[in-house]
């Protein structure tokens, strides 16, 4: 039974999905700012960023997915496999550092394709397949691997997650990783609100069975949501090894958590249909500085992990009301 919610609580619930995401953000950067005097340093903000930079490559693609079809939990596996797998042929059988880039770059569109194939194919929910698929494919990392971590040396396999612009400025200079994340969040932004694709996508999530009648090919989208969320899960895979510098198997498990925490904070609907890539930042940047400003308070670990799990739970519950309001 749905309970529709009228009168004084809709303009509360619009302020809310308007302006609820920068509150939550200028609230915390307030609160940490005063409680550290190391939280509005230069260099801690490059951190941060550097920090969500992972994270925030993922959830571009991961917004669209689940605007158009549903989350992809096989992220965090693909950046592992994709680590695992340069690992496997540069560092243990010697092959060329390109051969290693070109093969980690090309799992994981070939996973969301395999996910996109089997979801669309066989009318299954996206949450089950790619469960399962997660397993898989981070069973084949460790099999690569024997579940070592290798630590990885080759300049060129570093590049992404260590090369910086300005490098020799006295703050630091800017990391390329956040760049990439930056034009990630730029493209997918642009896809999904100037291109007939993107068009495509919020019809697809929205009404699956008009979008057909309207001669959408619904079933080609949901193949390329995944093909897609891949391809940015093995792009961050290979960030996460430069700066890391080690190859790990296990690497990743919270990834699917934090891209769908951070999607969600940026009001994407989890039944899919709406959402903006953008406000995806938003939710990626209030994570990022909670997990700094914890650590520079040193907070515990787990307290973040907490944390996070309930800025998760007010998302979801806020997406259920505006729901209902819809209803």
């Amino acid at each position: 039974m749905h309970v529709r919610l009228t009168g004084a609580k809709d303009p509360l619930l619009n302020f809310l999905n308007k302006f609820g995401l920068v509150l939550v953000l200028i609230a915390l950067f307030v609160y940490f700012s005063f409680a550290s005097p190391h939280f509005l340093q230069g260099r801690n903000f490059i951190n941060i960023l550097v920090a969500t930079s992972v994270i925030g490559i993922i959830s571009t693609a991961m917004t669209i997915a689940i605007i158009g079809r549903g989350p992809d939990l096989t992220v965090g596996a693909v950046a592992a496999m994709a680590g695992s797998i340069q690992a496997y042929l540069v560092m243990i059988n010697g092959f060329p550092w390109y051969v290693g880039i070109a093969a980690a770059v090309a799992v994981g569109p070939l996973v969301g394709f395999l996910n996109g194939l089997i979801i669309v194919k066989f009318n299954l929910p996206p949450f089950i397949v790619t469960l399962a698929m997660m397993n898989v494919v981070r069973g084949i990392a460790f099999i690569l691997t024997d579940g070592m971590a290798y630590f990885i040396n080759d300049p060129h396999l570093v590049f992404l997650g260590r090369a910086r612009l300005f490098s020799d400025a006295d703050w630091g200079g800017i990391p390329i990783v956040i760049l990439v994340m930056l034009f990630s969040f730029v493209v997918f932004e642009f896809i999904t609100q100037k291109t007939v694709f993107g068009r495509q996508i919020y019809a697809s999530g929205g009404n699956r069975i008009a979008a057909r009648l309207a001669g959408i090919n619904i079933d080609k989208i949901g193949i390329l949501l995944f093909v897609l969320s891949g391809l940015m899960a093995s792009i961050a895979g290979i960030a996460v090894v430069g700066i890391g510098g080690a190859a790990m198997p296990s690497l990743g498990e919270a990834y699917p958590l934090d891209a769908i925490t951070a999607v969600l904070l940026g009001g994407t609907a989890l039944a899919g249909g709406s959402g903006r890539v953008r406000r995806t930042f938003l939710g990626i940047l209030i994570i990022g500085i909670l997990n700094n400003g914890m650590a520079l308070l040193n907070v515990q670990t787990f307290w973040q992990t907490a944390a996070k799990g309930a800025f998760l739970l007010v998302a979801i519950i806020l997406d259920s009301l505006q729901h209902r309001t819809k209803n």
